[in-house]
């Protein structure tokens, strides 16, 4: 596995999840942190489907993705009717259940261990193998997602859910449904996890819990408010930089046991400095 491309093809994966994250987070200013369990279900999906020869890759994805939408959109349900802090609790409570169910339903998922011998992507009956072929898959599938993205964010229904943001009390007086604009946002941050988990998996062919855990949802919006919330740029350029991090960890002559700790030591000074000295992060402007 070459080191570059494996790099930047995870890299792509999250940004797709970054991307899923800031519709969320930076465009409706609903604060979740959560996305890494539908990540995960979309992983789990199209683990298991390809696994048991179900569906082909290409199947699977769509089908992750349509499976994550809904879902995303069950969770946004009752969550919608609080707003605030006590979003964040629902949405990490959503996270815990999720993270348990990965753990416990072991008939699944595998448990613990996870499953392995994932099959390999599959694109019209070709195969994608090597790490130079599947990035061209990963590479497509985020300059399709970033397209949606940009076409979505310039649309007239873009500018409506960027005035929720702003002022949702002046949305509704307009007669705007705000509930249905924040449910069709939620759909689609949903899919696009849904993408990016299936890909995760037809990657590295092995998934398991901590994989989709709490600190993985915490690693995505560390990348967001680096990057920039908001902004198309930011969701790509957060976990390009964040990525390289764990990279350069791996160089350095440490203990492998303080790795992870002195990694999620580093990923929260960096969300807590940007939160407080910039905000709108590094591709994003100031946040209004």
């Amino acid at each position: 596995m070459n080191f570059w491309l494996s790099y930047i093809i995870v890299a792509e994966i999250f940004s797709i999840a970054a991307l899923s994250t800031n519709l969320l987070v930076g465009v409706i200013g609903i604060f979740s942190v959560s996305q890494a369990a539908i990540m995960g279900v979309g992983a789990y999906t199209v683990a298991l489907l390809t696994l048991g020869h179900v569906l082909p890759f290409a199947a699977a994805l769509v089908l992750a993705a349509l499976i994550c939408s809904v879902l995303n959109i069950l969770l946004a349900l009752p969550s919608l009717r609080v707003a605030g802090d006590y979003f964040v609790v629902t949405s990490f409570g959503s996270q815990l259940v999720a993270t348990a169910l990965f753990i416990n339903w072991s008939s699944l998922t595998g448990g613990a261990s996870g499953l392995t011998a994932i099959p390999s992507a599959e694109v019209f009956g070709f195969p994608l193998d090597e790490s130079s072929q599947f990035l061209l898959l990963s590479t497509i599938l985020l300059a399709a997602t970033s397209m949606s993205y940009w076409l979505l964010m310039r649309s007239p229904f873009g500018r409506t859910i960027d005035a929720i943001r702003q002022d949702e009390v002046s949305v509704v007086a307009a007669g705007k449904d705000v509930l249905r604009a924040k449910l069709s946002v939620s759909a689609v941050s949903g899919a696009y996890a849904g993408v990016a988990g299936g890909l995760y998996a037809a990657y590295f062919s092995f998934i398991d819990p901590t994989a989709f855990d709490i600190n993985v949802s915490i690693l995505i919006l560390t990348m967001l408010v680096v990057g920039g919330a908001r902004t198309l740029l930011g969701s790509i350029m957060g976990p390009f930089l964040l990525w390289a991090l764990p990279q350069l960890l791996n160089q350095i002559d440490i203990p492998s046991t303080a790795v992870g700790p002195l990694r999620q030591l580093i990923f929260g000074i960096l969300l807590v400095a940007f939160m407080l000295f910039r905000p709108q992060g590094i591709a994003g402007r100031r946040l209004g």
